[in-house]
This record gives structure tokens, sequence and C-alpha cells, in this order.
């Protein structure tokens, strides 16, 4: 056994089993070809030695610590090249990590601390990124044409002690810089060398809470890493004489947020961190510190009947100075070929490439109906307000858009959040629509949709897969709208949550940092999923800090209503029984609002609450147990020798028909569950299908017409066939007795 001082480089593939299940033979000849192709000619070009591939891992062993980082280097920047030229799901991106340290030596193979540090580091590069030790920082931080960012010491599993960690800053004007990881977390205070380099998020403070004490550090990290250039629309002026026309410079304001996105090495910050600026008089250095961008692009929009006229202009925040201006004339027919000039001419401004394909109205749910399009922006302008008033005139012009173009993708999907989102009776009077028919509708609207997906399709169909306990296909879903909009916050929010209720909080953490990267000012409904995150971390403090601050953020029902729930349960944890007090009394206002008088209980609160691993769900019970909510409805003892556990309900209920009465009503209750959970549901008039699963001891079932509902099994002691009451079925709201009848 040998023992020496060597560079240690561990390069691994982000997110590869989820792509391997997506396509694996796929998956597995891309690595081959990167591994072939990049790896191996770079490694042996800096006299390196690959000791072993590691499944999606790939293990090198240097002599020189400058040649282990050199090669990383190239290794990363012909990848970039790469996944530019690829699609989207076809990328495979690495993590490098890059160590100096003692290994050991067995034959070919070598392992040892070293070895383990390279392995840990990796881990917390970015994606497409590098990150390095401190031994190897201070080897080479004066000898490559790149800069570091400092992420600080770092506790990493099995190693006993923190170790200093860098992450690689590949633009050129960076060389020999070090950002060094910020202590006072009050100040955001850069050398004022670096400030053209990092994209610096000026008064970030007043908003930026993060996970805890001295992790702000993470975000500032990952924004000095990224090396792309950065750029904000700003809101359109509407110069037209008809002022009611604002939702066509919006509209415009929107399109070339989501066209610039899509160019390979472009960030682009989102459409609602821009429009906060909208009709104010901001220096455009102010409006780039604060969003951490150096371009804006500004402009304007005039129209006068048919013809118009847009003026933009592309400024370098560093110096105030036009990189780029041009108008636009033409008639509003040809808005789709005049966006696309724009983002043709802004590419080639910022000297980025711009990649030959289908303009994004054609391929994510867009339209080439102009007037099909000017309606989806009326909606949207209304769906902005939301009042009930406002909701049902945005569904009235979602289906004007359709009636000019039915297949019009995007106003489907849109149409279908309405319904979605829905959650008052007055909502859904102003819409016109009965809430037994709200799913109908949503189904038919999604049916529709699918034709041409749009980033709001998969959104919907995420939220969807959720409630049914598929996390894993609601990932996938999400993969597809990021996609379709780098720029969208919501993506990134949503897939955050979706990985926490998939069992990967820890995970989820990461996206929440990329929508505050594209969106700095919090949402309810990011403070809700942060707030979750912590939660499932066993964080209930922290958990309890984020979800504090919904309450003085813009109302949105859902956050609100969720968070209340998580907080709460927090509070249990935390023994803060005053607190749950007032918890409580929101929560009862919430439910008013809905107009839902079920009582509020542990199987009330599984309805949406779909985690994959029981350990979680069971989680978030114990917490809203410990601050006095029942298990179970109507007084019942959810330790009762008479309920019935998961493995009997099973038993009982799949592969077999069931008949009763709804007791409260007299109406007779039917249900069938096939052997794979397949079930058909009727309560007297009411009838559904859907599908049937078991989450514990609950029997979970996602109905086509009413949604995701749970309920607990109770044996009926004074029951018999002949009454076909030997059982009940306990719903968050209603009883139901029932025996087996086949």
């Amino acid at each position: 056994m040998e023992r020496h001082l060597a560079a240690v480089l561990i390069a691994d593939v982000v997110g590869y089993s989820r792509l391997s299940q997506i396509d694996e033979e796929g998956t597995r000849a891309r690595f081959q070809t990167d591994l072939k192709e990049i790896f191996e000619p770079t490694i042996a070009e800096h006299h390196g030695r690959l000791v072993k591939t590691m499944g999606d891992g790939i293990l090198v062993e240097l002599h020189s610590v400058v040649d282990a980082l050199r090669c990383a280097v190239e290794v990363q920047q012909q990848k970039a090249k790469r996944n530019a030229l690829a699609p989207p799901d076809q990328r495979l991106d690495f993590r490098i990590g890059v160590n100096l340290g003692d290994i050991i030596v067995e034959g070919d193979d070598i392992h040892g601390d070293g070895v383990n540090v390279a392995d840990r580091i990796q881990a917390l590069a970015e994606p497409g990124g590098i990150a390095i030790s401190g031994t190897a920082y201070d080897q080479v931080k004066s000898k490559l044409a790149v800069g570091y960012a400092s992420m600080g010491e770092q506790m990493v599993k099995g190693i006993a002690e923190p170790i200093r960690v860098y992450r690689v800053v590949l633009d050129p004007a960076a060389a020999g810089k070090t950002i060094e990881a910020r202590k006072n977390h009050r100040s955001l205070r850069v050398p004022a060398a670096a400030a053209a380099v990092i994209l610096l998020l000026a008064g970030a403070t007043a908003w930026w809470q993060p996970w805890r004490m001295g992790d702000e550090t993470n975000l500032r990290n990952a924004v000095a890493a990224d090396t792309r250039p950065s750029l904000v629309v700003l809101p359109f002026d509407n110069l037209s004489e008809n002022k009611q026309q604002g939702y066509l410079a919006d509209g415009i304001t929107e399109d070339l947020t989501t066209e610039l996105a899509r160019l390979p090495g472009l960030f682009v910050v989102s459409r609602n961190a821009a429009f906060t600026y909208k009709d104010k008089a901001i220096q455009p250095a102010q409006i780039a510190a604060e969003l951490g961008v150096r371009y804006i692009l500004e402009g304007s929009i005039r129209r006068a009947g048919d013809q118009m006229r847009i003026n933009a202009q592309l400024i370098d925040a560093t110096t105030s100075g036009h990189m780029w201006a041009e108008r636009f004339d033409g008639a509003w027919s040809e808005v789709f070929e005049l966006q696309d000039k724009m983002v043709g001419e802004i590419a080639t401004a910022l000297k980025l490439r711009l990649i030959t394909i289908q303009r994004v109205a054609q391929i994510s749910g867009g339209t080439s109906n102009a007037a099909a399009y000017e309606a989806l922006l009326r909606g949207l302008e209304h769906k902005y307000r939301d009042t009930p008033t406002d909701i049902a005139e945005a569904v009235k012009l979602y289906q004007q858009a359709l009636a000019l173009d039915p297949n019009f993708g995007r106003a489907w999907a849109e149409l279908a959040w309405v319904y979605w989102d829905l959650h008052s009776a007055e909502q859904e009077q102003a819409v016109g629509i009965a809430w037994e028919d709200v799913m109908v509708k949503l189904n038919e609207c999604l049916k529709e949709a699918a034709k041409r997906p749009s980033p709001t399709y998969y959104q919907i169909v995420a939220s969807l897969l959720l409630r049914q306990q598929k996390s894993d296909d609601a990932i996938a879903a999400l993969e597809k709208a990021i996609a379709l909009d780098a720029s969208d916050p919501w993506n990134y929010d949503d897939m955050s949550h979706a990985l926490v209720f998939n069992g990967r909080p820890s995970e989820g953490r990461g996206y929440i940092d990329a929508a505050t990267r594209v969106e700095p000012v919090w949402t309810a409904w990011r403070s809700y999923v942060a707030g979750l995150t912590h939660f499932s971390m066993d964080r209930f403090q922290e958990a309890a800090v984020s979800l504090e601050k919904i309450d003085a953020q813009p109302k949105m029902h859902w956050a609100n209503f969720f968070g209340l729930i998580v907080r709460m349960a927090a509070y249990g944890h935390l023994e803060r029984a005053a607190d749950i007090a007032g918890v409580d009394e929101k929560l009862r206002q919430s439910l008013l609002e809905m107009g839902d008088n079920r009582e509020f209980s542990g199987l009330f609160v599984r309805n949406y609450f779909p985690f994959k691993n029981y350990a979680d769900t069971e989680r978030l019970l114990a917490g809203l147990r410990k601050a006095g909510v029942p298990d179970l409805p109507f007084g019942l003892d959810a330790k009762s020798g008479d309920r019935l556990s998961g493995d009997e309900i099973k038993a009982l209920l799949f592969g077999h028909h069931i008949e009763g009465r709804r007791p409260a009503t007299g109406e007779p209750y039917l249900r069938t569950t096939s052997a794979n959970g397949v079930s058909t549901i009727s309560v007297g008039a009411y009838s559904d299908q859907g599908a049937s699963w078991m989450e514990g001891d609950t029997i979970c079932t996602w109905a086509d017409a009413r949604g995701r509902y749970c309920a607990a099994i109770f044996r009926n002691p004074a029951g018999n066939p002949e009454g076909r009451n030997e059982y009940f079925w306990i719903n968050a709201g209603n009883r139901n007795e029932f025996s087996v009848v086949k």
C-alpha cells in the first residue's frame, strides 16, 4: 500500500438517475461519448491518469494541481459548447471537484481522504461548474486565467473538520480575483475591481433571508460564478393614443423576456422582477445592481390602427452607454416577425450565437394569429389584477383567442389555470361554474393544451401529478417547463415544491436559489415552499421564520392556506402554544373564505400534502397533533382497535366491490376498486372514476371530477352483511357505511 500527495479530480453527471429513467440507453451513450471525446483526450493532454469511472462519475489522478484545474476548465468549456448545440433533454451537465491531498494507492485504484474531499466538494459545484478545496486554491490562485468565489468553510459528510471551498469563475475578466465569502450578513459589498465581474445583488439584505445564518453566501457565490451576459427587459412604454392598450407593451415585454432567455449563454431576469420598475424613473446602474444584471433592454410601442412602431435600446449599465438601438415599423399582423428580428439583433450586439430554431410561439403553445395573440394579452392583463370580475373577463378573452385560433396551446393552458386556481364561491360565481364541474372543465382544457404544450401547461400538469402522489412525473414535467422558459421563477419554485414532496428537500433548496436569481423579490408562494423545505429537514424554527413572512407579503390564497398548515405543525413541534392559537384563527378564516365547512383534522390535511414517503407525512401529522389537531374528524379515535391498518384496507377493498349508503342523506354508496387501484365511485346521482392507492393507514384516491381525497376505514361492531354496514368509510367531511359485496 502506497501513500503520496496528488491532485484528484472527480466529475459527476447532474441528475444522472433521472435522465436514465427517461432514456437509459441514450444517457449512457452520451456519457460514453463525453468520456471518449472530451475527458480522455483532455486528461492525457494534462498528464493525468483516468483511474476509473463509477457509474456516472469519473475519477482522475494528476501530479500537478495546476494541471488538474486546467483540465477541469477545458472540460467544462468544451461541454458548454456541446450543450449549446444539443436539445435540452439531451444535455449532460457535469459538476467537477478538484482537491490536493493525501491518497492511498492500491493497484490501479486510489482512495483515502484526498479522494473523499474531492468527491464531497464536487457536489458543491454548480451544474457545469468547478469547485476546489482550500489546499488546491492555495497552489493555483495566481497561476491560471480564472477567478474564484469563496464559499467559506463547509462541513461535508465523512470529513471531521470543515474544509475551505472555492467556486471557479471562468470569465477571463475575473482572472486572479477572489471574491471572499461575506461574513457580515447585512453587507453585500465587494471589491470595486470585481464589480464588473460579479452580478451584484445590491440591497438584497432587505429581502434575502437565508436558509440559516451565513448561508446567503451560497446564492451570492452562485451569482458571482455565473459568467454569462445578464439582462433584464424593462416594461416597454405604451405611447399609443389609446392608453388602454398597455397590455400590448406588457405582452411584448413578456415575450421578449421568454425568447431572449432561450438564447444559449444569456441569463435573463424574470418578467415579474422587471415589472417592479414599471413607470419608475430609476437610473440603469441602480436597476442593474438591484437585479444583478449588466445589460438593460428598454423601449416603447406606439400603435395606430393596424400599424405600429417599436423603439428599443440596449444599455450597458456599467457605462450607461447604448450598445444598440433600433426602430421597427410594421403592421400588427407582423408582430411576431418584428420580435424575432429584435431578438436576433440583440444577440448580435451581445456577441451571442443565435441558434436557428422555430420561434417560441411555434414550439411552446403559441400562435401565428395576431388577433388571437392580442386577445391573450388582454386576458393576461385581467389575470394579473386577480379580482373575481377580472378573472371572469380573462376567461372571456381566452375564449375569444381560442375562437380565433383553436390550436392556441397557451390560451388553453391559461384557461385551465383559471379553473385550477379557483378557491372561493365568489370566484366560481363570477366565472359561472359550479364547484363539481371545475375539474371537468380543467381536464377539458388540459386535453387541448397538451396538443401544443406551454410552460403554463407543464406547471399545471406538475401540480396535478403531485396531488396524485406522482412527484417523479411532476419533476419531469417541470424540467420541460424550465427548458421552454428559463426566465420564469414559478418553474423553479414549483420544482423545489415537487422535490420536497419527492423526499429530496436539500435539492429543492437549490431551486429556491435559482428562482431568487431570476426574481429577487420573494412571493408568498416562495416563502411557503422555503418553509416546507425547512420543515421537511426537521428545521422547525427556520420553517416558522419563513412561513411567518407570508403575512406581510401580497396575498396568494394557496400559499397562505398551505403555509398556515405547515406553520401550525412547526409551532406544534416547537411547543409554541400562544402562536398556535393565532394560526388556528387564521386557518378558520381561510376555510371560511373557501366555503369549506369540514372539520380541520389530520385526515383533511392529507388531502393537500401528498408526500412520496410516509415518514414525511407523519412529520407533518405529528406536529399538528402536538398543536392539538385531531387525526380524524367526528371525534373518532385514531388508535381505536376498530380502525383498519393499511394492509387490512388493501385486502378489504382492492379487487372488490362494496355497497352501502351515506347515513346523513340515505343516498346509496357504491365503489369498485380493481387490484391495481382503478376505481369507480358513486354516491346518489354523483359518479366518478379514478385511481386509488395506500398512504400509510389511509386509502387515497384521485378522482377525475373531485380530485384528491383520503379516507380511514373502521369496523362497525353493530353492522352486518344484510344491512351492508359492516364498515365505515371516513372522509374529511363525510361518513359512508358499507359491506363488501364481491
